[in-house]
């Protein structure tokens, strides 16, 4: 059973931030197409890109067709204009058919408003989750400004939407659901994505920790993949030893900041990893760590 927190003092953020959040989310998880604009040619290879920004989130995907997805922003604008950015243009791309925020922390939105100024976003995903940040209020701001201007449309995500991000995709959201959404748990209410091609698969955790953990266990999808983006750049609170038993990853990506103040990623969660003889790759040692994959293998490689 989840716990729920509720917020007893309503400050100017929180009814700001409750006001936008009701008036510019589409309710409900139905199918959504991606855009219709002509993306660059591509040779069938999937790319997932785990970008170096330090101690954050932030994840680049072109799909085989060329359509685009980013899986949050980084902590501020530098990681947005000197990462972000100049990684999407270097790969031939101009806009991004999707945007994701798994969850409203400044290490995961942080760059979004820079984002969302200077690249064109056909659609955003949000939970839609009280939260009272200045960056928060910003990027809801930011997207429903674009809303507003017909340039993107803001989606909830909740367990089911499903995203057709390319036909040779399988994107599913796997969570959050509304009861970790209505609590002020960040980030127990990550949302969760299982990406497939052909028989090859990721999970993207966002910072889901023990909670989310459980409660995705007990929703009994199949969440065999071979990379495993690990929660919450390794915190001893996530990736235990039973999600590990159902996910069954070869690969285990840690996006990390070099001499974090946290102490991540854990030793414990380290030492998990190695027992299984997961391989291990790390932002804050490797720098930016690419996967790409045909469908069938894949390749893992790093530029520091």
């Amino acid at each position: 059973m989840r716990k729920h927190k509720y917020p007893t003092v309503y400050s100017r953020q929180l009814i700001i931030a409750l006001f936008i959040l009701t008036s510019l989310l589409i309710l409900g998880c139905g199918l959504i197409n991606p855009a219709t604009s002509t993306p660059p040619p591509q040779d069938g290879t999937l790319t997932v890109l785990f970008l170096d920004i330090g101690q954050g989130d932030s994840i680049l995907v072109f799909s085989p067709g060329g359509r685009t997805m980013l899986i949050d922003g980084g902590n501020s604008s530098r990681d947005a204009n000197e990462v972000i950015i100049p990684t999407l243009q270097a790969h031939g791309y101009t806009q991004l058919d999707y945007l994701v925020a798994t969850h409203p922390d400044q290490d995961h939105i942080g760059g979004l408003v820079d984002v969302l100024q200077e690249v064109p976003v056909h659609y955003a995903l949000l939970t839609g989750q009280e939260h009272t940040t200045q960056t928060y209020e910003n990027f809801l701001m930011q997207v429903s400004r674009l809303k507003n201007e017909g340039q993107l449309t803001p989606v909830q995500a909740r367990r089911g939407t499903s995203l057709e991000l390319d036909p040779a995709l399988q994107v599913e959201v796997l969570a959050p659901d509304d009861e970790a959404v209505e609590s002020l748990d960040t980030n127990n209410a990550s949302i969760i994505i299982r990406l497939t091609y052909g028989t090859v698969s990721f999970l993207f955790t966002g910072d889901a920790e023990a909670e989310e953990e459980s409660w995705l266990l007990a929703q009994g999808d199949d969440l065999r993949s071979q990379i495993l983006k690990v929660s919450h750049h390794g915190s001893k609170a996530g990736t235990g030893e039973a999600l590990l038993n159902a996910v069954q990853p070869e690969v285990a990506i840690i996006s990390v900041g070099e001499g974090n103040r946290y102490g991540h990623p854990s030793s414990q969660v380290i030492e998990r990893l190695v027992r299984r003889g997961i391989s291990i790759y790390r932002t804050d040692e490797q720098g930016t760590i690419t996967v790409t994959t045909d469908g069938n293998g894949y390749l893992v490689t790093s530029e520091k």
